[in-house]
């Protein structure tokens, strides 16, 4: 009985060390947390983790938007306690503001399974000044916030296009469907993205975004206010 205890006190003493020993970095220095863009408002991080791999503790400080792309259970840690299940759904997407203090945690993908979803840190307003009578733009919203607000965008053959002008930095993600086109013609930019591919719209200009190839297609798109 005593040799029991005695093994179970070291093992508990071993996993507290190695938890405080764990490297804790910002979720855009972790190695599987790829950032894909940054610029003064915004800056894109996407995640990959697979076949049973994890990630290093990371804390999320900034407020940030979230959308996944992978449909998955998979383990998740918040520092200094234990390992729970966490489901995600394709498409799912939140905003968190981190308002109330960061938040430290890492995460394992099942052994058969991937996790594959993007971070959008939100850096600094577009607006200079607050604008009273400011409206999201006509798509269903995810959510709004005083930094950001979230949109769902679905494209098929009888809607192919949408197209809107004078908004601020956007950041649309293909969720599903084969390929779509982002144009801004003013800025002779022209973007082609496939499934879970993401796509920069520069802030004020006009753009349009148009399905290219296959039958329908669903973006999310997250806008810095």
């Amino acid at each position: 009985m005593k040799k029991r205890i005695l093994n179970f006190l070291v093992t508990s003493i071993l996993l507290v060390n190695i938890s405080f020993c764990q490297k804790i970095v910002p979720v855009f220095q972790e190695p599987r947390h790829n950032p894909v863009l940054f610029n003064k408002y915004l800056r894109v991080i996407e995640a990959q983790i697979e076949n049973g791999d994890s990630s290093l503790f990371h804390v999320h400080a900034v407020p940030s938007a979230f959308v996944f792309l992978t449909d998955v259970v998979y383990d998740n840690q918040v520092l200094n306690q234990g390992w729970t299940k966490m489901t995600s759904k394709k498409g799912q997407s939140w905003y968190s503001s981190f308002s109330s203090g960061p938040s430290t945690h890492r995460v394992a993908a099942p052994g058969d399974g991937r996790i594959h979803a993007y971070d959008v840190e939100i850096l600094g307003k577009w607006a200079i000044v607050d604008r009273p009578d400011w409206k999201p733009m006509a798509l269903d919203t995810i959510f709004v916030s005083d930094k950001c607000v979230g949109y769902r965008l679905e494209l098929s053959s009888k809607n192919p296009t949408f197209s809107f002008s004078g908004r601020g930095p956007t950041v649309a993600i293909l969720v599903s469907g084969e390929f779509v086109q982002i144009s801004q013609p003013d800025t002779r930019v022209e973007i082609g993205i496939e499934e879970t591919d993401y796509g920069y719209i520069r802030p004020g200009y006009g753009c349009t975004i148009q399905l290219k190839e296959g039958e329908k297609a669903s973006l999310v798109l997250f806008e810095v206010r």
